[in-house]
C-alpha cells in the first residue's frame, strides 16, 4: 500500500461532508439489486447526511477512521461501542457499523490496512465481542471479513426504507475475551 501514500487517521467534524458523499455513493453497492431506488434514497436521506456524521463524531462512544490518498477520502470505518442487536446473546462489545472502501482502491491493500487499524483500535482497552452485519448476498465483503477472523453467528434483518433485507451477523472475539474460557 505504500505506493498509494495512504494515511489512516481519526475523522473530525470537518470530514462529515466527505463521509456523507462517499457513504451515499457506496451504500447501494452493498444492497440487493432488487432494493427499490426510493428505499435506498430514503435510507441515504435519513442516515448518511453530514449532520448524522457530525452527531456520530460528537459521540465519544464512536470512532471513525478515515483513509485518505492524495488528500481524497478513499474509505472509512465506524467503530461504535454498544450492545448487539436485540435477541442476540453476545457479550458486551462493540460494532463495526460501517466499513467502506471506494471501488477505485479495491484490490490495492487499502481495505487490509484499514481493517488492521480497525482491529488494533477496537482491541485497545476494550473487551467483548466485536460484531458487524453485512448483507447476506455480499459475498466479497463476507469473504473479506472471514479472512480477518469474523464468523457468521446469525441472520438478522436490516431495514432499508420499507425493504427488510437478510443480513449476516458476524462476530470476532477480542483476544482477552476469547481467552476467558481457557484454563
Amino acid at each position: 500500500m505504500s505506493e498509494l501514500e495512504a494515511q489512516i487517521s481519526r475523522a473530525t467534524i470537518a470530514d462529515a461532508p466527505a463521509l456523507s458523499r462517499l457513504s451515499s455513493a457506496l451504500f447501494p453497492l452493498g444492497c440487493p439489486v432488487t432494493t427499490k431506488p426510493e428505499d435506498l434514497a430514503e435510507y441515504i436521506r435519513q442516515e448518511l447526511t453530514p449532520q448524522r456524521f457530525c452527531a456520530v463524531l460528537e459521540d465519544d462512544r464512536n470512532v471513525i477512521l478515515v483513509v485518505t490518498i492524495a488528500d481524497q477520502l478513499a474509505g472509512y470505518a465506524l467503530i461504535a461501542d454498544g450492545s448487539a442487536p436485540p435477541h442476540w446473546e453476545l457479550s458486551a462489545g462493540f460494532e463495526l457499523r460501517k466499513f467502506y472502501i471506494d471501488a477505485a482502491y479495491h484490490g490495492r491493500g487499502v481495505a487490509n490496512a484499514l481493517m488492521e487499524k480497525v482491529l488494533a483500535t477496537a482491541a485497545d482497552g476494550r473487551e467483548g465481542t466485536f460484531w458487524l452485519s453485512v448483507f447476506s448476498g455480499n459475498t466479497r465483503a463476507i469473504s473479506f471479513y472471514r479472512k480477518w477472523g469474523f464468523r457468521i453467528a446469525g441472520t438478522p434483518n436490516f431495514l432499508v426504507g420499507t425493504d427488510w433485507q437478510e443480513d449476516y451477523l458476524m462476530v470476532h472475539e477480542t483476544t482477552s475475551n476469547a481467552q476467558e474460557g481457557v484454563g
